[in-house]
C-alpha cells in the first residue's frame, strides 16, 4: 500500500521542490517562465522493492530494499537510498541482515565508470561525491579506496587504498598507498607505495607509484630483469625504452650488460597500415666474453649480430603484385651464445624476399633474392637476383568464337618461360673478398615448351611435346691433362657462351579400373585401379664435335674422359650422346568396402589397402649397350590411420662384378634371374594420440595427435620451457602422443658382394595430464635406438594460482641440461612482479669467470 502511495505523490513532490518535466499535453502559452536554479534537469526513474517513502516538510525521498535511481546517464542502486533535495544529494548504504553481514551495497555507475562501496554520498548538480570503501575497475585492474573525493566525471582522489588485478574483494595481493589520484581512462598516481600479499606488507616498496589505464600504446621505460649468470656475472637484460611512434609504427631500444662487460644492444619495430601491408624488423649486436682475461687457454671473445626482417603485403593492396621479405641473418657464433631457447635449436638460417607482378595480360614476372646460411660449417648459399618471366598458356590454333568442342589442333598449346640468376657459395670469412666476385655463377635459361593432348577411342590420353632449351653463360671451363705428371689441371675461361637443346616426347595414358564384390561377410567389395602408361622420347647428339659443347682428353691408361664445358655453369649444358627412350610404368591402387557387423544401417567405410604402388622400366633404342635401365619400384600405404609405410627400390636386369663394373649381360641369361636389387630402402610412421576422448565414446578427438601443451619461449623468460606460454589449456584432462620412425637402406656393395644395411629408428613421447583444476603437467622425451641415447627431454610444471601463476621447466641431461622456475601476476599490467629461478645451459661450461 505504501508503495502504490508513493508512486501516486511523487510527481506531485517533485513539482513542489522545482522538478520540471513535459507532460502529455502542451498548453499554448506565450510567455516561459525562467527555470529554477534548483530545478532538474533530467526526469527521474525509481523503484523499490519494499517501499518509496516521501517527507515533504524536509524536502526528502527515501527507498527501501533494493532502491535504484535512474537519473540521466547516472545509476545508482542499494538497499537504503535517501534523496535530499535541499542540497541536491544523494545518500546510499546497505543495510545488515539476522547474521550481522552487509548486504545490498551501493552500486554507483556513471559513463562507462562502475562503483561499489560501502557508502555514497552523491551530489547530482555539481556531480561531486563522497564515496566510502570504493571498489572500481580500472582498465585490467581493480581500485580499492577508503575514501573516495569525486571532482567531477573523469577525476578522483584517494586517501588510503590499493590497486590490483586480483578481482576479489577481498584480493590476494595488492599495491597499497596512502593517497593516490585517478584519472579515469588515463592513469594512476600514488604516493608511497608497498606490495602486500595476503594483507601482509612486504618490504618491495616504492615512494611512489603510476599506472597507465590508457588503452593506446604510450611511450615509456621498459624495466630490465636482473640475474646471475656463472660465466658472465651478474646482469640486466631487457631494459630500455619504448616509443609509441603513432598508430602504424612503433619501436623499442633494449640492452643487456653483464659485470665482465659482455653486452648486447637489439632494437625491434613492427609496423602496421590497414589493407598494405604489415611487418616486423629486429636487429641485435652484441660482444660476449668468456673465460679469465688474460689467460690464453680460456679467455674467448666474440662478436655477434641478428638481423630479422618480415613483411607481408595485404591481398587487397594490390591484385596484380605483391612483395614479401622473410629474412634471418646471423653471425656463425650467434648459436653458441644467444640466451634465447629458440634460437640456439637452428643450426640453418634462411632468407629470401620475393616480388611478383603482372605485365600486361600475357606475362608473369617475379623477382627474389635468396640466401642459406649453416651456422656450423659457415658455408653461405646466396641467390641475388633469382628472376623470372613467364607467359601464360597460349593455343595460337584456337578459334576466337568455337562451336562445339575443339578440334584437336585447336589443343596445341604453347608457352615460354625464362629463368635468370646469380648464384654464390662461399663461406661467410671470404664473402668479402675480391676473389668471390670469381666464383659467382650466373646465366640466363630461355624454355619453350609446345605441347597437345587429344583423347583416343575414348579411354586414352595421347599427350605429345616438343621442348626447345637454350642457355646463356658467361664462363666455361676446359680441362688439360699432362701425360708425363698425370695431372688434371682446370682453366677458367671468361666470355659469353650459349648452348641449346630440343627434345621431342610421346606418350599414351589410361586407367582401368577392376570391382569385386562380396555377398557375404563384412567385405562387401575390392576396388582395383591400375593406371599404365608408356612413352617415348628423343633427342639427338648434342656431344658431337661440331657444337663445341662437349670435350674429351685421354689419360695414361688410355682411358677417354668426355666433359661438358658447361660443367660448372648454373644451368649446364646439353647431355652427351643420342637418346631414343622408351618408357613404361604402371601404377597400381587397392580399396576395399567394409560393412560394420553390428550396424547394417551405418554407411560403408572405405579402406585404402595399397595406396600407391608403381613399377617403371625403360628402353634407349639408340644406346649401343645397356639399354635397360633399373627397374623402379615405389609404394605407400597407411595402416590403421596411424602407421604409415613408404618403399622404394631399384633392380638392375644386368651382372655385376666384384669391382663394380656392369657388364652388358642379362642375369636372366647368366644367373637365371630376371633382377638384382641394387638398393631398396624402408620407411616406416607411426603417431598416435590417447586422451580422456578416445575411451569414452566421444567424437570429438580435435585434440588427437596435437599435445595441449606446447613448448614455447616468451620474450622475458630466457631458457624457460613455458606450457602455452600465457595461456594453459585445461579443456583436456590428460593427453599421450606417440610417434615411432623407422628408416632402413639397404645398398648393394660389389667389392663385398653383398648388401650394406644403414637403419635409422626413433620414438618420441610426449604427454599432458591436469592433475587437478590449476595443476598442469606436461613432459617431452624420445630415444634414438640406433644412436643408443636420450633426445632432447623437458619435464614442465604449471600451476594456476587465480591472478597469479607458477612455472617450473626443467631439460634434466644433455648439453641443454637447465631448470628454470618462476612466479609472476598474470595480468600484462603488472606481470614484472616476478620472482624467478633458473640455471642456463650456457652454465654447463666448465671454466668459469669469476
Amino acid at each position: 500500500m505504501r508503495r502504490h502511495i508513493a508512486k501516486a505523490f511523487l510527481p506531485l513532490f517533485l513539482i513542489t521542490v522545482g522538478v520540471s518535466f513535459s507532460a502529455s499535453a502542451q498548453a499554448d502559452i506565450d510567455t516561459v517562465a525562467p527555470l529554477s536554479p534548483n530545478a532538474i534537469k533530467e526526469v527521474i526513474k525509481y523503484k523499490a522493492l519494499d517501499s518509496v517513502a516521501m517527507n515533504l516538510d524536509s524536502r526528502h525521498a527515501f527507498l527501501y530494499t533494493e532502491g535504484s535511481i535512474d537519473y540521466g546517464k547516472m545509476i545508482l542502486e542499494a538497499d537504503q537510498v535517501r534523496v535530499d533535495f535541499n542540497h541536491q544529494t544523494l545518500f546510499a548504504h546497505g543495510t545488515y541482515d539476522t547474521a550481522g553481514n552487509i548486504q545490498g551495497r551501493p552500486f554507483f555507475k556513471q559513463d562507462d565508470a562502475e562503483y561499489h562501496a560501502d557508502t555514497i554520498t552523491f551530489n547530482y548538480n555539481t556531480q561531486k561525491g563522497i564515496i566510502q570503501g570504493v571498489i572500481t575497475q580500472e582498465g585490467d585492474g581493480y581500485l580499492h579506496g577508503n575514501k573516495v573525493k569525486k571532482i567531477n566525471d573523469s577525476i578522483m582522489y584517494l586517501s588510503g587504498g590499493s590497486y590490483t588485478t586480483c578481482n576479489y574483494s577481498d584480493p590476494h595481493f595488492a599495491i597499497n598507498f596512502t593517497k593516490s589520484k585517478l584519472i579515469t581512462n588515463d592513469k594512476i598516481v600514488t604516493g608511497p607505495a608497498w606490495l602486500t600479499v595476503e594483507n601482509v606488507p612486504t618490504p618491495v616498496a616504492l615512494p611512489f607509484a603510476f599506472f597507465p589505464l590508457n588503452k593506446t600504446r604510450q611511450s615509456g621505460i621498459l624495466i630490465p630483469s636482473y640475474g646471475w649468470m656463472n660465466y658472465r656475472g651478474y646482469y640486466l637484460r631487457d631494459g630500455g625504452y619504448y616509443f609509441a611512434i603513432n598508430d602504424n609504427i612503433d619501436l623499442s631500444l633494449t640492452g643487456e650488460l653483464y659485470t665482465n662487460l659482455s653486452w648486447a644492444i637489439e632494437g625491434k619495430s613492427n609496423y602496421y597500415k590497414r589493407y598494405k601491408y604489415k611487418g616486423a624488423v629486429d636487429a641485435r649486436m652484441g660482444q660476449t666474453f668468456e673465460g679469465i682475461r688474460g689467460d690464453p687457454y680460456t679467455f674467448n671473445s666474440f662478436n655477434d649480430f641478428k638481423i630479422t626482417w618480415q613483411h607481408d603485403q595485404d591481398p587487397k593492396a594490390n591484385p596484380y603484385s605483391r612483395f614479401s621479405a622473410n629474412v634471418n641473418l646471423q653471425s656463425r657464433n650467434y648459436n653458441k651464445n644467444t640466451t634465447n631457447r629458440n634460437d640456439y635449436f637452428n643450426s640453418t638460417t634462411t632468407s629470401s624476399i620475393n616480388y611478383s607482378t603482372k605485365i600486361g595480360s600475357y606475362l608473369n614476372l617475379s623477382a627474389s633474392a635468396r640466401e642459406s646460411f649453416n651456422a656450423q660449417t659457415g658455408v653461405m648459399n646466396i641467390k641475388l637476383p633469382s628472376i623470372s618471366l613467364s607467359s601464360i598458356t597460349i593455343y595460337p590454333l584456337r578459334r576466337r568464337t568455337p562451336s562445339g568442342a575443339y578440334r584437336w589442333y585447336e589443343n596445341i598449346s604453347l608457352s615460354y618461360v625464362l629463368n635468370a640468376e646469380n648464384n654464390l657459395t662461399t663461406q661467410d670469412t671470404d664473402l668479402f673478398k675480391p676473389s668471390t666476385l670469381n666464383r659467382m655463377q650466373y646465366g640466363v635459361r630461355h624454355s619453350i615448351p609446345l605441347s597437345s593432348t587429344v583423347k583416343l577411342l575414348k579411354f586414352f590420353n595421347w599427350t605429345n611435346s616438343f621442348n626447345y632449351n637454350e642457355r646463356w653463360h658467361w664462363s666455361t671451363i676446359e680441362h688439360n691433362y699432362d701425360n708425363l705428371t698425370g695431372i688434371l689441371s682446370t682453366d677458367t675461361i671468361f666470355g659469353f657462351r650459349s648452348n641449346r637443346d630440343f627434345n621431342v616426347s610421346s606418350s599414351l595414358s589410361t586407367r582401368i579400373y577392376g570391382m569385386f564384390q562380396f555377398k557375404y561377410g563384412p567385405l562387401k567389395a575390392l576396388r582395383h585401379v591400375i593406371n599404365p602408361s608408356v612413352s617415348f622420347t628423343y633427342h639427338p647428339d648434342f656431344g658431337q664435335e661440331r657444337y663445341g659443347w662437349w670435350r674429351q682428353y685421354t689419360d695414361t691408361t688410355g682411358y677417354v674422359h668426355r666433359y661438358s664445358i658447361f660443367t660448372q655453369s648454373l644451368y649446364g649444358g646439353p647431355p652427351d650422346g643420342r637418346s631414343g627412350n622408351i618408357r613404361a610404368s604402371i601404377g597400381n591402387n587397392l580399396e576395399i568396402k567394409v560393412q560394420n557387423p553390428f550396424d547394417t544401417a551405418a554407411e560403408m567405410r572405405k579402406i585404402a589397402l595399397i595406396e600407391n604402388l608403381n613399377l617403371a622400366m625403360s628402353y634407349d633404342l639408340a644406346k649401343d649397350s645397356l639399354r635397360l635401365s633399373n627397374l623402379s619400384v615405389t609404394g605407400r600405404t597407411t595402416l590403421f590411420r596411424a602407421l604409415t609405410l613408404n618403399y622404394s627400390g631399384s633392380f638392375s636386369p644386368y651382372v655385376i662384378d666384384s669391382l663394380g663394373l656392369i657388364h652388358d649381360k642379362l642375369l636372366i641369361n647368366e644367373e637365371g634371374r630376371l633382377f638384382r636389387m641394387d638398393n631398396a630402402t624402408w620407411s616406416t610412421q607411426l603417431s598416435y594420440s590417447l586422451n580422456n576422448n578416445t575411451f569414452s565414446g566421444n567424437k570429438d578427438t580435435k585434440n588427437e595427435g596435437h599435445p595441449v601443451a606446447t613448448l614455447i619461449q616468451t620474450p622475458h623468460n630466457y631458457n624457460a620451457a613455458l606450457l602455452m606460454g600465457s595461456y594453459v589449456d585445461f579443456s583436456v584432462p590428460w593427453n599421450v602422443s606417440i610417434s615411432y620412425t623407422f628408416s632402413s637402406v639397404d645398398r648393394y656393395v660389389a667389392r663385398e658382394m653383398n648388401f650394406k644395411n644403414q637403419t635409422i629408428q626413433s620414438i618420441t613421447l610426449s604427454a599432458n595430464v591436469s592433475l587437478t583444476k590449476n595443476w598442469r603437467l606436461a613432459m617431452s622425451t624420445g630415444y634414438d635406438i640406433s644412436n643408443k641415447g636420450m633426445s632432447y627431454t623437458t619435464v614442465d610444471v604449471y600451476r594456476d594460482l587465480h591472478c597469479w601463476e607458477m612455472r617450473f621447466s626443467w631439460v634434466p641431461f644433455g648439453y641443454y641440461k637447465s631448470w628454470f622456475f618462476q612466479i609472476n601476476i598474470k595480468a600484462d599490467a603488472l606481470r614484472d612482479i616476478k620472482y624467478e629461478k633458473r640455471q642456463s645451459y650456457l652454465e654447463n661450461k666448465s671454466y668459469y669467470s669469476y
